[in-house]
């Protein structure tokens, strides 16, 4: 055989191998090319014709050495070859990659402003006068009687924060609600707070009040981690300023740094690296507390504060609130400013704050709104005639069944107040629930493209398995899920034309147990973590307000919430409905585990 002849051969055996392994679609996607109608095609259709679907999220659950190892192959170039479109495909994540979508794309959601903001000092102030002490939670209405009183000063507060602090992160298991915490930092400003009230002058309602930060807020003089131990490359010329700033001129009294969920990737609140360890639930602490906000959850929920910031990308606020029995309100999407926090995933964002109560909440978001909050006139009363409350069944129903009972309670309660209850039905919940979690680890990954270079073996566990779907997203796939979102938009308008709320549960399920082997090694729960994330993508990738309120609790003790969502800058909407639903007395609190009255002379229970 000439030389010229068995180059020909191999370049056509090089063509067969080639055409053996191509891919069989010219657009490169792992099946057929789906085409959506317009949107506005789908609103118009009777909503008997339109299927649920809001799949489980699938996967093996891993801790220890097989995390470990599932982490290596994950990482390896069999790995991303089998692995990764194995996961994918399971849990219908690919679905982007092989679908047109007429609309265009929307980066980010929240609309401007139509109300017109305004002072609500005489409200709250009213409220403040007339609020009774409980003795199962501490509020902010609490201590501010206390210091006009004279009874309490923040000082004593500050000294007795400290001690709970120490004391709780020395038990065993340790709290770790608070991750870093500067004793003499806290005195001062507790000394300085407690002048002002000797002269009759504090600076606001929150001053002299203890609170805590989340680790994604740039908080001086801490360092700010984002949950690792280390120094991210994303947090250089991350300055203090935005809710932390607004936070130190009101003249609260800031604890220190709370734990989180690394990087915010995880909603159960795991993070075993030394400088953080797990945030223990209060009501039990053999069990999660719920991520990201983990710390901020434990600290309000353990009677440390009652208020403390947390970030929402994927339920991050409310998700804890809810594993813990507290208050979490997510505001609509870059309502606050978001200066002074760590770019994460930065279309799918809100901050906000975690309260004991209703009015917690309330007096906070209306200090960091800097006066741009809506009236909160009809904050106090339980009268909600009028008000047009949206329930899509198939959705509220797919949980556990005792949250299930316990929500249809608190939507009962709700009509006794005047609630009129319509059943509604949300099109395309598995496209948006698809979309979002493409957005959050495309953008994720985006922002920790350094740092997992630089840190790769510093980083946790369950934090490289989201970091793998990162980079696996493609142009396509990002582009499809922004086009998504504009379809999700028009039909969370078209869906608010009808109703002013809709109601599901907070979360799926009760707050996880911890087991043995997480504890030092972390834990990959993909069926858990979807289930924690049902009811909470919703509100993030449209950008609007959704406030996590707990009503009961299950047979074993762990909390139990409902989620209230609204029209974008409505909050004050949310409020007014749960404030009713929290003072009617259908819904006692139950005192946590884990529990200290600051303003009480036996404080340290």
């Amino acid at each position: 055989m000439s030389l010229s002849t068995a180059i020909i051969a191999l370049f056509f055996l090089l063509l067969f191998i080639c055409h053996l392994f191509r891919t069989p679609r010219p657009h490169g996607g792992s099946r057929p090319v789906l085409v959506k109608p317009p949107v506005r095609y789908i609103l118009d259709q009777p909503t008997s014709d339109t299927p649920y679907e809001c799949k489980d999220l699938r996967g093996v659950k891993a801790t220890g050495g097989f995390l470990q190892l599932t982490m290596w192959l994950a990482y390896t170039r069999v790995g991303k070859a089998l692995l990764l479109p194995v996961f994918k495909r399971l849990n219908h994540l690919d679905f982007l990659d092989s679908v047109f979508i007429p609309e265009g794309p929307t980066f980010h959601p929240a609309p401007p402003r139509a109300q017109t903001p305004e002072l609500n000092e005489k409200t709250l102030e009213q409220l403040i006068t007339t609020h009774r002490r409980s003795g199962l939670k501490t509020t902010i209405a609490d201590y501010v009687q206390a210091f006009r009183t004279g009874t309490y000063t923040p000082t004593l507060v500050a000294e007795r924060a400290i001690d709970f602090i120490k004391q709780s992160n020395s038990a065993t298991p340790p709290l770790m609600g608070i991750v870093d915490s500067d004793a003499s930092v806290v005195l001062a400003m507790a000394k300085a707070s407690t002048e002002r009230w000797r002269q009759g002058k504090p600076l606001s309602l929150l001053d002299g009040v203890p609170v805590a930060v989340k680790g994604e807020f740039r908080l001086e003089p801490y360092a700010l981690r984002g949950g690792s131990s280390f120094i991210p490359e994303l947090s250089r010329g991350v300055e203090e300023g935005g809710s932390v700033e607004k936070l130190k001129k009101a003249g609260a009294i800031v604890l220190g740094v709370a734990n989180m969920h690394e990087f915010g990737t995880g909603a159960l609140g795991s993070n075993p690296n030394k400088n953080h360890l797990h945030a223990r639930n209060p009501y039990n602490p053999g069990h999660f507390a719920g991520g990201s906000s983990s710390g901020s959850a434990v600290c309000v929920a353990a009677g440390l504060c009652p208020v403390a910031l947390g970030s929402d990308s994927g339920g991050s606020i409310r998700i804890p609130a809810g594993l813990c029995g507290v208050v979490g309100l997510k505001p609509t999407n870059r309502f606050l400013d978001d200066k002074g926090i760590l770019p994460l995933d930065f279309s799918i964002y809100a901050h906000g704050p975690l309260g004991a109560s209703v009015l917690d909440c309330a007096i906070t978001l209306d200090i960091l709104s800097n006066g741009m909050m809506s009236s909160l006139k009809g904050l106090g009363e339980s009268n909600l005639s009028g008000l047009r409350v949206g329930v899509y069944w198939k959705y509220f129903e797919h949980a556990n069944s005792e949250i299930v009972t316990v929500c249809k309670a608190a939507l009962k309660q709700l009509e006794s107040l005047g609630v009129k209850v319509k059943e509604i039905v949300i099109p395309e919940l598995e496209e948006i629930r698809v979309a979002h979690f493409v957005t959050l680890a495309a953008e994720i990954g985006s922002s920790l493209l350094a740092d997992i270079d630089l840190h790769f073996n510093e980083l946790n566990l369950e934090t490289l398995f989201l970091m793998t779907m990162s980079y696996n997203v493609s142009a396509v796939e990002y582009i499809n899920a922004q086009k998504q979102r504009t379809r999700a938009l028009k039909i969370m308008k078209h869906l608010f034309e009808g109703v002013d709320i809709i109601v599901t549960p907070t979360t799926a399920i009760p707050a996880p147990a911890i087991i043995p082997a997480a504890v030092s090694k972390g834990i990959s729960d993909a069926t858990a973590s979807g289930q924690l994330m049902r009811f909470a993508f919703l509100a993030n990738f449209t950008g609007i307000p959704g406030l996590a309120l707990p009503v009961g609790y299950t047979k074993s003790g762990l909390p139990i919430s409902v989620q209230l969502m609204g029209r974008w800058h409505e909050e004050h909407v949310l409020l007014q409905a749960g404030w009713a639903l929290e003072n009617c007395g259908a819904f006692p609190r139950k005192k946590p585990q884990i529990f200290t009255d600051l303003l009480s002379s036996a404080c340290l229970n």
